[in-house]
């Protein structure tokens, strides 16, 4: 038997105008002051489809709901093979009419991989978009009005992250791996922050890192290290400044300066992992 012709739930643009207007508003209302940090890729692994040199240099400010007001889901805190792992998940819902007005045409839809930061009074959170649900209502007067962002606690792998918000940066870089160059015949001063490099150009460099400062003279502390730079790589160029340097030690990758208890020269140096068993899931 068909349904009531002079009734149409589901083509009434007005109707769907006014109910995302409704939504957008309950959000405000209920909403926390969130800032959205997106991923700008530089250089994505073809296989393995990673960016070594990902980071997060640009920021906008987003009023988000916090679904999961009961506290973190997820699996918590997990003690792996690898050590602590944190899977604090939480749920937030952003309002896509107010998606649509912050970012216009630049984005369509909250992306996997971008960050949301919470600048909380009693807390600082900065959460990383794992899933991004685009149907969490089933066509609610024949459309969408919300993004559902489940996010879980940021695990921070050294990615340049410079948002310009203090707070967030200064956390960021305490956190860092930093290592330190010896270098000689300087023909002047780095640039804070530019990347140097080894090689033809950036792109093709064999390594590069992000120059941090000075810690004096003849050395200078850098981050975002990528590849090893060595003596026989030829002069450390800036790639803003384009000062050249020479390196007078070869950097040991293993060697990180602001990580006392880290054990990386222990395991490479030592047998780890045993592969003189050819089948370890053989009972013979």
């Amino acid at each position: 038997m068909p349904s009531n012709k002079y009734f149409n739930l589901y083509r009434q643009k007005k109707e769907q105008s006014l109910l995302l207007d409704l939504v957008e508003e309950a959000i405000k209302i209920h909403a926390i002051d969130a800032i959205y940090i997106p991923r700008n890729l530089e250089m994505v692994d073809p296989i393995l489809r990673e960016d070594p040199l990902a980071n997060f240099n640009d920021y906008h400010h987003v009023e988000v709901y916090v679904k999961d007001y009961d506290g973190f889901q997820g699996d918590g805190n997990i003690l792996s093979k690898f050590g602590l792992e944190i899977r604090n998940q939480v749920t937030f819902s952003i309002s896509r009419g107010s998606f649509t007005k912050i970012f216009g045409s630049e984005m369509v839809r909250p992306r996997e991989g971008d960050l949301i930061y919470l600048p909380l009074s009693t807390a600082v959170g900065l959460y990383q978009i794992m899933f991004v649900n685009e149907t969490s209502t089933f066509y609610n007067l024949g459309e969408f009005y919300t993004f559902d962002l489940r996010c879980e606690q940021y695990a921070f792998q050294d990615e340049n992250i410079s948002t310009g918000i203090s707070d967030l940066d200064e956390n960021i870089a305490d956190g860092s791996e930093v290592f330190v160059l010896n270098i000689q015949n300087s023909t002047g001063t780095f640039l804070e922050n530019e990347i140097i490099y080894q090689g033809d150009s950036v792109l093709s460099a064999t390594s590069r890192a992000r120059f941090i400062e000075y810690a004096s003279e003849s050395q200078m502390r850098i981050k975002d290290l990528y590849g090893t730079f060595s003596t026989t790589g030829g002069a450390i160029i800036g790639s803003l400044s384009n000062i050249q340097a020479t390196l007078i030690e070869n950097i040991n990758p293993l060697d990180i300066k602001n990580d006392y208890s880290s054990q990386n020269k222990t395991f490479n140096e030592s047998e780890f992992i045993d592969f003189t068993e050819s089948n370890p899931f053989s009972e013979e």
